[in-house]
């Protein structure tokens, strides 16, 4: 079969990237405090980690959980003074947030200890290594490791340092949803900036794939793949259309891309097609994470695009060609 996408009339497309233009360019979890010791686990299964500690959740001690719930509540952007008093901790006005992006909303998924021994050149410090999954009421997830020194005394965690990064999801999650266009050109440009906001009104407008009434007719259709991983700068997503389910090859031309709150990126792709089953054809997401700079001549060769998403516009396993 032949791809049933055809490009909008000029006049609609610019009506839609008047829309998303600025986007483009801009690059019910339970409450911290009551989580956090069921949180914890070791995962020998880790391909990054060197040391993994081995602790059952009810044997990690109160000063790393403290830590961690410092660490949380920091990138969280919670006032120090609070999160000093009410976890035993001096100093978590030295863990570094992000101003770029707000993580309010975001609540612990899994906390795993990487680290946790005291280094030979300062025995009198703890070193505590880990890494956090965070995730958001709409399933939004960013990974981050640190990385934590301190002193116990009195029965307070001082901190004397702390370093975080975040973490490059190994195989991001991928949602699909066809929406009719006329839905995408109603959102302002307030609510199509606002991730909850956008996604919320993506779903309840969300066509049914594999509506077997569904009619041949072309309609004014809008692709929307949601990227629920935080992305690193670097990593590249992309969208493609394919007629073949195979492979990850597909057209790009038409897709476009929205960054929400600098790390989740949206795809987009308007068109005019059929959700009849005859009709059908593949969306295809794409990640292709940043290329390791130490890795030699094969490392760029071995740097391919994998396959995070398949979504078929009338849910079939197979099309005929």
């Amino acid at each position: 079969m032949t791809l049933m996408t055809k490009i909008l009339p000029a006049r609609r497309i610019l009506a839609l990237l008047a829309l998303l233009t600025p986007l483009l360019l801009t690059g019910c979890q339970e409450d911290v405090t009551g989580s956090i010791g069921n949180l914890f686990s070791s995962s020998e299964d880790e391909k990054e980690v060197i040391n993994v500690v081995s602790l059952k959740p009810q044997e990690v001690p109160w000063h790393v959980q403290s830590a961690v719930a410092a660490t949380v509540l920091r990138l969280q952007d919670e006032d120090p003074a609070g999160i000093d008093g009410k976890f035993s901790v001096i100093g978590s006005g030295g863990i570094a947030t992000d101003d770029n992006i707000n993580l309010k909303g975001f609540g612990v998924e899994n906390v795993q200890i990487n680290d946790l021994f005291h280094p030979k050149e300062a025995p009198e410090l703890t070193r505590l290594g880990a890494r956090l999954i965070l995730v958001d009421p709409a399933g939004r997830r960013v990974g981050i490791s640190f990385v934590a020194d301190y002193e116990l005394s009195e029965g307070q965690v001082v901190l004397k340092g702390h370093d975080w990064a975040y973490i490059r999801a190994e195989a991001p999650l991928a949602e699909t949803y066809i929406v009719p266009t006329a839905a995408i050109e109603a959102l302002d440009e307030k609510t199509a900036r606002n991730y909850t906001a956008f996604r919320s009104h993506i779903l309840t407008n969300a066509v049914v794939a594999g509506d077997p009434k569904a009619s041949k007719d072309m309609g004014d259709y809008t692709i929307v793949t949601f990227v629920m991983d935080h992305l690193i700068a670097g990593d590249k997503f992309e969208l493609r259309l394919s007629d073949v389910k195979e492979g990850t090859e597909g057209f790009t031309e038409d897709s476009r891309y929205i960054v929400h709150d600098n790390g989740w990126v949206t795809g987009i792709v308007p068109g005019k097609f059929s959700l009849a089953g005859d009709k059908a054809f593949w969306v295809k997401a794409v990640y292709t994470p940043k290329k390791k700079e130490d890795g030699g001549f094969f490392s760029g060769l071995l740097n391919t695009g994998q396959l995070i998403g398949l979504f078929n516009t009338a849910n079939l396993k197979e099309t005929s060609s």
